[in-house]
């Protein structure tokens, strides 16, 4: 019998000092990044035997959504939260 895959519930944490930047952005942009990162905290809950994660000391994930935006981001394998820690424009827009 092959490996069974053992999903566990991961959610997103926006701080809230993002979440007031967030607020500013156009609906569609918002809505471009909180779908990308239900995406991501799928995936993030999907894992085989033990679970295991991205420690805090490693350097942030990152994503670009829509309109030239970058967001940094990190996996919490102990709360299982994928935590959003900076949202910003990129450069080279």
């Amino acid at each position: 019998m092959g490996e069974s895959t053992v999903t566990t519930d991961y959610a997103f944490q926006i701080a809230p000092e993002i979440e007031r930047r967030l607020g500013r952005y156009r609906a569609s942009v918002r809505q471009a990044i909180r779908a990308r990162l239900g995406v991501i905290a799928a995936r993030a809950g999907k894992v085989r035997g033990r679970a295991t994660g991205i420690a805090r000391k490693e350097p942030p994930l990152r994503f670009n959504a829509e309109e030239g935006y970058r967001i940094a981001y990190q996996l919490d394998p102990e709360t299982r939260r994928v935590i959003v820690l900076d949202i910003d424009l990129t450069q080279d827009r």
